[in-house]
């Protein structure tokens, strides 16, 4: 499914296998624009448009034989030129899985509601351990697989609509504290990367100071900070497309990771200052964050430093690039930002941490409030 435009205006394409010729046969609908509200709704209607002329062509019938090893073949040649290559390659690991849990030779036509559920709770459950949010990832995954099976004539129904996950107790909030660091642990954290590293630390301390994701930081360009109105903004339109690229030939994505994340957004002080000592080091020109040698900074390497800071510091959470910007959420939601703000800001249309961070700060706020009433 991809979008095309027609004059001032778009159109959403898609194409199915036509059950009389087994040819490709293509399928349109007109869109005003291309928000994501408005594709996901015409992507619903192109879908019913699909399965309304198999059926009318079938009467009834299906394409039978065909095993889920098949439909994952036919899916993911069909979309690898056409999806962004770090979802590709993550669909090809869920994949493996399906293949290796289910069953390559499983018939597609006898996958059940019941087969599905079972699979996605052994991940959660079993050796895997994936966690509630990866679990609905894989269960998007399975869901999309399906419709495509449904176009291709292979099965009449989406068996995922009926699936029921049993999915993990939502994160407590002693575990949600773990998200994001208090001011003393981000100082100290800073402090110890500013003595050992200081591009590593001027890239962490970035990413607590905008939000942003560690990718989309180190795709970065000097030409994407600029003044707009009173205000130095950062433009945030990709991430760093690094899957199964050498680190040389690495670039900024053409997609992003979710509409969503294409966004504008405003630095503050500490990030501006951060933005005009990386000119000087590297003379403004190439990424912001990157090695020596120009190229951009890997987000393992720098995962492997913040784990050595962590021992050294005694820091008893789980460090990663990205507790920065739960760090940054923790912060804006301390500072009475309103929980809209801070999803646009981050480039979240809707992320269950970002409001259990949200509530968990906000309610200690209430809290130590209240606990001020009996001085009335």
């Amino acid at each position: 499914m991809f979008i095309q435009r027609s004059g001032k205006k778009f159109r959403l394409v898609d194409r199915y296998k036509d059950p009389l010729t087994g040819k490709l046969k293509r399928i349109t609908i007109g869109i005003p624009d291309k928000r994501k509200s408005t594709v996901k709704e015409a992507s619903i209607k192109l879908n019913r448009m699909i399965e309304t002329k198999i059926s009318e062509i079938q009467q009834g019938n299906i394409v039978h034989g065909i095993t889920l090893g098949q439909v994952l073949d036919e899916y993911e040649k069909e979309t690898s030129s056409r999806v962004r290559r770090s979802t590709y390659y993550n669909h090809l690991t869920m994949a493996k899985n399906l293949r290796t849990e289910i069953g390559e030779d499983a018939l597609i036509e006898k996958i059940t509601p019941k087969v599905i559920t079972n699979f996605i709770e052994s991940l959660m459950y079993g050796d895997r351990n994936i966690s509630s949010g990866y679990a609905s990832k894989y269960k998007s995954f399975v869901h999309t697989i399906m419709e495509f099976a449904i176009k291709q004539a292979y099965i009449k129904n989406n068996p995922v609509n009926k699936v029921e996950i049993n999915y993990k107790t939502p994160i407590s909030g002693a575990k949600i504290q773990n998200k994001f660091l208090e001011q003393s642990e981000l100082d100290e954290l800073l402090k110890y990367a500013y003595a050992h590293n200081t591009t590593y630390a001027q890239l962490c301390e970035w990413l607590y100071l905008t939000g942003s994701r560690i990718g989309e930081a180190t795709s970065l360009n000097f030409n994407d900070v600029h003044r707009q109105g009173n205000h130095w903004v950062v433009d945030i339109t990709g991430t760093l497309d690094y899957d199964h690229v050498k680190i040389a030939d690495q670039k900024k994505a053409d997609n992003p990771k979710t509409a969503t994340s294409v966004r504008t957004v405003i630095l503050p002080e500490k990030a501006i200052k951060i933005y005009q000592a990386r000119i000087e080091e590297t003379g403004g020109r190439g990424f912001i964050f990157c090695t020596a040698n120009g190229t951009p900074i890997q987000s393992s390497a720098l995962n492997t430093f913040l784990r050595n800071a962590k021992k050294k510091l005694g820091i008893d959470k789980p460090i990663s690039s990205h507790i920065f910007r739960h760090t940054h959420i923790s912060k804006l939601a301390e500072l009475g930002v309103p929980i809209y703000v801070i999803q646009q800001r981050v480039g979240h249309a809707d992320s269950k941490v970002t409001r259990q961070i949200y509530l968990h700060v906000t309610q200690k706020a209430i809290e130590k409030e209240a606990s001020k009433l009996d001085k009335l």
